[in-house]
């Protein structure tokens, strides 16, 4: 889908998708970035979707702005930065599915990855005034992750 028809499903764009983080991260590092780089009291929604069962990284991370205008900021700012011993550099991009806290809040509240045997670091935070708050809950039964072996 194209950054046209993303914005012909909503106002604007705010829900960035940064990609090549390092598998050692976890959603605090992503709120460490954003307080880094100024954004501080600027965003809502922060994750880093991490393996169940080793907890490491996916390789990607989703924030979502409160306004357009921030979250190109954003992306202008950490757009091919690379962290101390790290090879590769951010690359960010609008995400593409989904777009904003109300959007964002809908996919995982009832997704696997909100169930109670889950760690809270595992899991997809909300913030106001860049304070976390209690993530919405469910609207349906919240199954339990399948877990799969790791192959390191």
């Amino acid at each position: 889908m194209s950054v046209q028809g993303i914005l012909s499903q909503c106002n604007e764009l705010t829900t960035i998708v940064v990609r090549n983080v390092p598998e050692s991260w976890e959603v605090q590092d992503l709120v460490s970035l954003l307080w880094w780089q100024g954004f501080s009291l600027d965003f809502n929604f922060a994750y880093v979707p991490l393996h169940i069962s080793s907890e490491v990284a996916l390789g990607y991370a989703v924030v979502n702005m409160d306004n357009q205008a921030k979250a190109q900021q954003f992306m202008g700012q950490i757009q091919g930065m690379r962290l101390p011993n790290q090879e590769k550099t951010f690359v960010v991009e609008w995400c593409r599915k989904i777009q904003g806290l109300d959007g964002m809040v809908d996919r995982y509240r009832s997704s696997r990855v909100m169930h109670p045997t889950i760690a809270d670091r595992q899991r997809p935070m909300v913030f106001h005034n860049g304070m976390p708050v209690p993530f919405p809950g469910p609207n349906r039964n919240v199954n339990a992750p399948r877990l799969r072996p790791v192959h390191l």
